[in-house]
């Protein structure tokens, strides 16, 4: 029997986001499942995965904020600001003046002043991003001519963690949308050195911590989340069986005595979610069956 359900797996580095759900359709003999906000292969940390019907609520998670650390390194440069593609290296020369030109404090304040709240990026060509309907990576490695364009995204908290030449460890928090890889080639472009990505891992999505996530060498398909863990910010109601009979039926219903304000809502049974309303007083409206 199918079930809706939701899976928190800490993808290994070098599995795609599509491997992931390839390995869990085969553990759960289930097709229908997606994930929530693309990993690239090289990243690792936290990858939300819906099954059955809970793939209907992938897009409440559109807007939740992510956190990721990441170490870079200052004495190369890459076309995919990673490790992925063929590495120029700067010269002696230029480390040795960098060494001398920025210490963890000064790298610190730039990453304050210059990386944080509402700021502007351009993704990186070697990502998932899709152009035309065609993965802008796969239009690079087919030598495709394009552009990418600017997207406007929000950094919320960005620290040094460590700082050793030419390692810097960081950690933010960003809104969704935001291009960790494309942070580090703005603030190559700013401070005039090298900047490439050596280790990303995505240790938050919203309020879910990696240490919560499972493995898939070690999955249990018991291990799901509750609809309070995953939607703690959303608004829970429940309707009476006249009630919900005519929302799956997509008749409104008035309903003066509704106990809820205005907004919308899931309609949970038991632990399940199985519809979205709306609420304007005093009419209630299905949105979403679930």
């Amino acid at each position: 029997m199918s079930i809706s359900a939701f899976y928190y797996i800490d993808k290994p580095i070098w599995f795609t986001s599509f491997d992931v759900l390839r390995v869990l359709r085969k553990k759960l003999n289930m097709r229908k499942m997606w994930h929530t906000w693309t990993l690239d292969p090289l990243a690792t940390g936290g990858l939300l995965v819906a099954v059955w019907n809970y793939t209907k609520l992938i897009p409440y998670f559109e807007k939740d904020q992510k956190e990721y650390e990441f170490i870079v390194n200052l004495d190369w440069v890459t076309d995919s600001y990673d490790s992925e593609t063929p590495v120029t290296y700067l010269s002696q020369e230029k480390q040795e003046k960098f060494q001398i030109e920025y210490s963890q404090e000064k790298l610190e304040k730039i990453l304050q002043e210059k990386f944080s709240w509402n700021i502007e990026q351009i993704p990186p060509k070697y990502s998932a991003l899709k152009i035309n309907g065609k993965k802008a990576l796969d239009k690079v490695r087919a030598g495709d001519d394009f552009e990418m364009k600017i997207r406007k995204a929000t950094i919320f908290e960005i620290e040094v963690l460590s700082y050793n030449y030419p390692e810097l460890k960081v950690r933010a928090r960003v809104s969704a949308g935001t291009y960790i890889r494309s942070i580090a080639f703005d603030l190559w472009e700013l401070l005039g050195t090298g900047w490439y990505i050596t280790y990303l891992r995505r240790t938050f999505i919203a309020n879910l911590d990696v240490k919560d996530a499972q493995l898939l060498d070690d999955f249990d398909e018991q291990k799901i989340f509750s609809t309070e863990e995953l939607f703690s910010n959303m608004k829970i109601a429940k309707l009476d069986d006249k009630t919900l009979e005519k929302i799956n039926n997509w008749l409104p219903v008035n309903d003066k005595n509704f106990p809820y304000d205005d907004g919308e809502y899931f309609v949970t049974e038991g632990e399940l979610i199985t519809n979205i309303i709306s609420y304007e007083k005093p009419i209630i409206k299905a949105k979403r069956k679930i």
